[in-house]
């Protein structure tokens, strides 16, 4: 697999090349999926991933350990058609600068939760809070914490107060105050071809207080005057592409 795993990051780096120094735009987005564990949605989650590998876009994907207890490796690069996996300690903001989206194909109560609580001690929280806080779009699929999915119905789990349906609707609505787009799972990936992510001066200030010390800028992003002089201040280093 790792023989093969390289194959497949070559051709994208290649592919990056060639479109770059062609001027022409990527034909696929590139997306990074955060893959957790949840009682509901596992499923639908995973055929979203391989809906849209190779049709719509490049999927790279990283796991929580947990999610081994249900999956191995083996049988998420199968279903994602993609061998593009990166381990949790891997995950920098260089990987989130290469990704057109973060995508969270299984929306658990917990990641949830600590999105809501921003538990930056969680690493796919804290990959999530960076890319909203630097533009990037973030998806996720609704269905694991919609109650009122018909796929809740359907697993016999739907039988819960009025009271405790509102709480995980109203969380719904927090999600997306804070940036994120909750979709279904039958639902297409936005176009972004002509979308940019500015980087401003409150992003530069979080990487600082995430001892941060470096950020890759790639062609994709934009970043403002006070962004740079904020960096220059608090000695970070922009690394442009």
């Amino acid at each position: 697999m790792a023989s093969e795993k390289q194959s497949v990051l070559m051709e994208h780096t290649l592919q990056e090349l060639i479109y770059r120094n062609s001027g022409i735009k990527r034909r696929k987005l590139t997306v990074l999926a955060l893959i957790t564990t949840h009682l509901i949605g596992m499923d639908s989650g995973l055929s979203f991933l391989r809906r849209i590998s190779g049709e719509e876009a490049i999927i790279r994907f990283s796991i929580e350990e947990e999610v081994l207890t249900y999956i191995s490796i083996e049988e998420l690069v199968r279903v994602s058609q993609s061998d593009n996996w990166i381990p949790q300690h891997s995950l920098t903001e260089k990987t989130l600068s290469h990704a057109d989206i973060v995508l969270i194909p299984i929306l658990s109560f917990s990641i949830v939760t600590d999105i809501l609580s921003f538990n930056e001690q969680r690493p796919f929280v804290r990959l999530v809070l960076t890319a909203l806080l630097t533009g990037k779009t973030v998806i996720a699929l609704k269905t694991g914490t919609d109650p009122y999915h018909p796929l809740w119905r359907l697993k016999g789990i739907d039988k819960g107060s009025n009271g405790l349906k509102r709480n995980l609707y109203n969380q719904m609505i927090q999600l997306k105050n804070m940036g994120i787009n909750l979709i279904g799972e039958n639902e297409k990936l936005p176009n972004l071809s002509e979308k940019k992510t500015v980087i401003n001066k409150e992003a530069i200030r979080y990487f600082h207080q995430q001892n941060i010390h470096s950020f890759v800028v790639s062609e994709e992003m934009i970043i403002t005057p006070l962004a740079k002089d904020t960096a220059k201040e608090l000695n970070i280093t922009l690394k442009f592409e």
